[in-house]
């Protein structure tokens, strides 16, 4: 099963079964903060990485072996999502076979100025695009975006997709550390957002590993300071995830472990809550794994993280961060 992976430990959603139909790490961004490390395919070129009938195969058989494990299908990749062709087709697809799971798309909004990705993603439950930067220094500093792409086009598309997008817009506002949270961007980003008229705007920051290990998310206190900064009745600081009873043993557990950490490093507490599975079980299962060079263990923030190790971790073997070679750019 490839391109299913979790219920993934979700802040903002709760159980997400991702869906991921991105070969990692392509994306037209590589965002200091990213949680999934560094892109080493940056590109803005959309193609059809797999069939649309292979994922709906990976659904149906996620679903017989777990069929009450989820709340919500999230299309969440380890690369941007719209950068596959055939959004329109499986979106279409998975409400025709899923139709009692909200389904969600988590994306950078850099191709919405490209109208084939607004179609696509007109039949989504709800779409949650990213805003990071008012201003072409912030965009570029922050999100390092592909040379293709520029602030100005990126917002046009935002704006002609919520002309036509009817159901749930969110925007996701990532707040970094000296990059974006000054009072001057917060106050163009706030006036971007007040043109859009999101349904909720969801201010984030950086809790995980990030690609740029300099990177540094905002604090309590802070980030309820840059709260005030945007629509009360409206945003919402995106809390801890709660996770859910019902644990049980897996012997499946080693695969959905690997598939979960390939995408985002999590806490062993989230993935035990998440995947539905005793903490000593899933402890086990850890260190199983580590001996055999699978996955590594990453302090960030104080807490301890576990990720997929790469064959070709340089320098600090324990560390979980780190870009692959030889991989082309468009």
């Amino acid at each position: 099963m490839t391109t299913v992976f979790g219920p993934v430990p979700s802040r903002r959603l709760g159980r997400s079964l991702g869906i991921d139909v991105i070969p990692p790490k392509t994306c037209s961004y590589d965002c200091v903060y990213c949680e999934s490390g560094p892109t080493t395919h940056l590109t803005v070129k959309r193609q059809a990485f797999i069939h649309p009938d292979e994922v709906i195969e990976d659904l149906l058989a996620y679903f017989q072996d777990y069929p009450e494990s989820v709340e919500v299908l999230t299309f969440s990749s380890a690369g941007e999502p719209t950068l596959y062709e055939p959004l329109t087709e499986l979106i279409q697809a998975i409400k025709r076979h899923f139709r009692s799971l909200p389904l969600v798309v988590l994306t950078n909004g850099s191709l919405l100025w490209d109208p084939k990705v607004r179609e696509a993603l007109l039949s989504a439950d709800r779409v949650v695009p990213s805003l990071d930067a008012a201003t072409e220094e912030v965009f570029r500093s922050l999100n390092l975006p592909h040379p293709g792409l520029e602030l100005w086009l990126i917002l046009e598309g935002l704006k002609a997709f919520r002309k036509d997008y009817r159901k749930q817009l969110h925007i996701e506002v990532m707040l970094v550390s000296g990059l974006n949270d000054h009072p001057d961007e917060l106050k163009k980003i706030r006036s971007i957002i007040d043109s859009l008229h999101p349904d909720q705007v969801e201010l984030n920051t950086v809790v995980r590993p990030p690609a740029d290990p300099h990177s540094r998310g905002l604090s309590h206190d802070e980030m309820e300071a840059v709260c005030k900064f945007f629509p009360p009745a409206r945003t919402e600081i995106i809390g801890h995830f709660k996770g859910f009873r019902g644990l049980e043993r897996d012997s499946n557990i080693d695969r959905r472990v690997l598939d979960m950490v390939r995408r985002r490093p999590c806490t062993v507490e989230e993935m035990a809550s998440s995947l539905g599975v005793p903490l000593d079980h899933l402890a086990k299962t850890i260190n199983e794994l580590t001996q055999k060079e699978l996955i590594a263990r990453s302090i960030f923030e104080n807490l301890e993280y576990i990720c997929v190790k790469g064959e070709d971790v340089q320098a600090n073997p324990n560390d979980c961060r780190y870009r692959p070679s030889g991989e082309p750019q468009d």
